[in-house]
């Protein structure tokens, strides 16, 4: 029988043997003073005879005990040498192993790269970026077996990506690279000629104008499928209302023999998706990509000439069509219809009072941020967020949230961008602030402290008038393109927000968003005119001391308390009893305090953001007035409103 001793399972038994050894000196230490120093029972001869005897056979102990635990601990440190040394060899015997492959390899290789500057096995090498921006071509893979090199990424304005290098015999081929400032993404490589799959299109590159079209996906040799179409290029710099994306790559073909199309690329904003690779013979086409925003998805491909479906047209992006599906083989079925885009909504979770929703800046990662009324800011940490792919910072900044006595002050720099809500929803680039350094301020206290920038909160404002100048004098959503931009809908209690035009007719409206101005009753008393912001950034709001009755100001407002809201004209918007998630007593209307709703009428059903008129605004209270057909048609992608939440 014979065994394999790994150096981890070693070091893991040194762990613990260490661990026991704490423990032996624990129970040893515990032991000796109730043992060693035993006092007589009574002052006779016996008595004390017994304690010496019982203290001398303790004595003994810890002097055993204390040899066992010094061959303990050298047990312990022989085996963890041991494992050390164990993983030194085997470190050795890999990186020795390693050197003898690639010693052979290249042996195996030599003849073939001499004559045709190509490996006889072995990948392509992936192209760069040369000192004149042009992504150079992936290098060819083996002739027998080895995958193409991946195409080099673009940077000059109008040149396309590097082509994605070629299989041999046996292998795929590479991705096409990214093109540069509005060129097209380079073509996948092809497949190998007997077996392999075509690479994948490169990107299309960015533009203000037209963005590039990605590339179309390499074709397969005898048998493979294609490769995907590259993804349309978006728009970037100072656009305009002519300005798209780029349409999706094509698919690639799939093999002479057997293969299935390529799935087409999906288009950037505006722009269609691409259209499904061909198959040949025996095959089926490949499925038309996803339209960018706006726009329909491309048209499936065609089946193989014998046997196969068509491809199946593309999803159309959020309030596109869906594209046309490809013909059938002589044995098959056409393709259907793409479905048509859905509603232009993004997932919305609430995190305790405030609702989040997952964008991402530029070609960056995907992070939650606050979907708050109460701004028209984006203002992200800088962790989320590569500064160096975003270009020069066009100024810098600070914003104060709160109210007093509780205020954030966020100091930021300026870039420009567009942002990604989800969905496929893309903005046009616009203004982004990043996060430099924060501070927070308790003016009762006058204590001013420092805040890392990592910690502060991403926040995407979506208010009207809460206006920000120089670099925000409007929302960042107001730059989504057609009728996206119109507006936003929070529905809390069904969990997702949806932009454009209010699907929701029924209600009740105040002019301005955030700011507007209402009456607030407090236990039944006079209605009160105050300036209110409307704030789902609030948490669980404040109230000016005037209208509580003189309450000092960073006081919470009891529990049990009932706050009625009402428009200017006396119309009632909603009501709430206080319970533990009290509002804050804040400064009086005189020394710019002001009602801030919190997070509670949001929490009662949903409510519409408008951006007209323009600069100011206003806010619907949709659930305040009687469900009509309309309401529940337009939730009828979601979950209908239950009644319990629409107030009469």
């Amino acid at each position: 029988m014979s065994f394999v001793i790994a150096p981890e399972v070693v070091s893991d038994t040194a762990a613990s043997l260490q661990s026991l050894s704490s423990t032996i000196r624990a129970a040893n230490a515990a032991a000796a003073a109730p043992t060693t120093g035993i006092l007589a029972a009574g002052a006779d001869e016996i008595s004390a005879s017994v304690a010496s005897l019982f203290s001398e056979h303790a004595s003994a102990y810890q002097a055993l005990s204390t040899q066992a635990t010094a061959f303990h601990d050298q047990l312990v440190q022989n085996l963890n040498a041991a494992a050390r040394a164990y993983a030194n060899t085997e470190a050795a015997a890999v990186g020795l192993l390693q050197t003898v492959e690639q010693d052979v390899l290249a042996v195996i290789n030599a003849p073939t790269e001499w004559l045709l500057g190509r490996p006889l096995i072995g990948y392509g090498a992936d192209g760069v970026t040369n000192a004149q921006g042009v992504g150079t071509a992936g290098g060819p893979g083996g002739l027998l077996w080895g995958r193409g090199g991946n195409g080099g990424t673009s940077t000059a304005a109008g040149v396309a990506g590097g082509a994605g290098g070629a299989a041999g015999l046996l292998g795929s081929g590479g991705t096409g690279g990214m093109g540069g400032w509005g060129a097209s993404g380079g073509t996948g490589g092809t497949g190998g000629w007997l077996w392999g799959h075509g690479g994948d299109g490169g990107t299309g590159g960015h533009s203000n104008v037209t963005g590039g079209a990605g590339g179309a996906g390499g074709a397969a040799g005898l048998l493979g499928s294609g490769g995907a179409g590259g993804k349309g290029g978006l728009w970037w710099g100072n656009v305009t209302d002519t300005s798209t994306g780029g349409r999706g790559g094509t698919g690639g073909s799939g093999g002479w023999l057997l293969g299935n199309g390529g799935v087409g690329g999906t288009g950037g904003p505006l722009a269609p998706g691409g259209t499904g690779g061909n198959a040949l013979w025996f095959g089926n086409g490949g499925s038309g990509g996803t339209g960018g925003e706006l726009a329909a998805g491309g048209a499936g491909g065609q089946a193989g000439l014998l046997i196969g479906n068509g491809g199946i047209g593309g999803t159309g992006g959020v309030l596109g069509a869906g594209g046309p599906g490809g013909l059938g083989g002589w044995l098959g079925d056409a393709g259907g219809t793409g479905a048509a885009g859905g509603a232009p909504s993004v997932p919305l979770r609430m995190e305790g009072p405030s609702p989040q929703i997952a964008i991402s800046v530029g070609s960056g990662p995907r992070f939650e941020a606050l979907l708050d009324t109460g701004a028209t800011i984006a203002i992200v940490p800088p962790q989320f967020v590569d500064t160096a792919s975003l270009g020069p910072v066009i100024g810098s900044s600070s914003i104060t949230f709160g109210t007093p006595p509780f205020l954030e002050t966020d100091y930021y720099n300026v870039y420009q961008a567009p942002l990604d809500l989800g969905n496929g929803i893309i903005t046009k680039p616009t203004n982004i602030g990043v996060v430099t350094s924060s501070t927070h301020t308790n003016t009762i206290t006058g204590q001013t402290t420092p805040l890392d920038p990592s910690k502060v909160k991403p926040i995407l404002g979506i208010g009207s008038n809460a206006r920000s100048f120089p670099f925000f004098p409007f929302s960042p959503t107001e730059d989504l393109p057609g009728n996206l931009g119109d507006g936003v809908l929070i529905n809390e209690p069904r969990n997702y927000a949806q932009f454009g035009p209010n699907p929701l007719a029924d209600g009740t409206q105040t002019v301005g968003a955030p700011f507007t101005n209402v009456k607030v009753s407090i236990n039944g008393g006079p209605a009160q005119p105050v300036q209110a912001n409307i704030d789902t950034g609030g948490l669980y709001g404040s109230i000016p001391s005037e209208v509580m009755g003189g309450l000092p100001v960073g006081a919470r407002v009891p529990a049990g308390t009932t706050i009625t809201v009402y428009t200017q004209n006396g119309m009632p918007l909603y009501q709430q009893v206080v319970g533990n998630d009290a509002p804050y007593v804040t400064a009086p209307t005189t020394a710019q305090g002001y009602f801030n709703t919190g997070y509670f009428p949001f929490s009662l059903g949903p409510m519409y953001i408008s951006y007209g008129p323009p600069g100011l605004g206003s806010t619907w209270f949709t659930y305040a007035g009687t469900p009509s057909a309309a309401l529940a048609a337009a939730n009828a992608n979601h979950a209908v409103i239950d009644l319990m939440d629409v107030a009469a």
